[in-house]
């Protein structure tokens, strides 16, 4: 089995190479982008594009969220730390079926690189909303160091990336997707509908 040079984080919450008992529906988290995709890989599929993402959570209606136009709370877990068992909050399906695409954790898609960084777009939001603690001297909330959620189908974060032990954290999954056999190839093939995610 896989063991990584840098072990720092890596599947922190598993136990002898296997989600503890009880955790075995949780998504899968504590890796960094390039164990993800050799995740993926391993069974013939990839991360998906954000594009990919996108429409698998929000279909062809341009709805907000992938439950539909509005924001209802009990569609996804509620604040916390740990990710949650996926399936818990059906309401939360998208279109297509697909669950915890917002609000479980968040999810890698694509990566770029500039002069200077290399970054991946993260889509779907994690239940972590760290507060900043009342003693600080700010308007409410507006130096939170994390992330703010992205419920919404339209908004993403970037993540910097640096070495696979950096990147590694509870609150960060993915989910792999796989081309149809005989459809269009990628990029952009999501408009003949030939894309599964898993």
């Amino acid at each position: 089995s896989y063991q990584p040079s840098d072990g720092f984080n890596f599947l922190k919450h598993w136990k002898n190479g296997r989600p503890k008992p009880g955790d075995e529906l949780k998504p899968v988290v504590n890796l960094g982008l390039e164990e993800a995709r050799a995740f993926c890989n391993f069974y013939g599929k990839r991360l998906p594009h954000s594009y990919e993402w996108q429409y698998a959570a929000q279909g062809s209606d341009g709805r907000l969220y992938p439950w539909g136009h509005t924001d209802v709370m009990d569609s996804t877990p509620g604040p916390g730390h740990d990710a949650v068992r996926i399936g818990e909050h059906p309401r939360g399906n998208s279109p297509f079926g697909l669950r915890d695409m917002v609000g479980n954790v968040w999810q890698y898609t694509d990566s770029f690189r500039d002069e200077h960084t290399r970054s991946v777009l993260l889509r779907g939001s994690s239940r972590y909303q760290p507060k900043v603690s009342e003693k600080f001297p700010s308007r409410a909330q507006s130096l939170n160091w994390y992330f703010p959620p992205a419920r919404e189908l339209n908004k993403h974060s970037k993540y910097f990336l640096m070495s696979n032990s950096y990147e590694r954290a509870g609150t960060l999954g993915f989910r792999c997707a796989a081309d149809v056999h005989g459809g269009a190839p990628e990029p952009y093939h999501y408009r003949q509908f030939d894309i599964e995610f898993v």
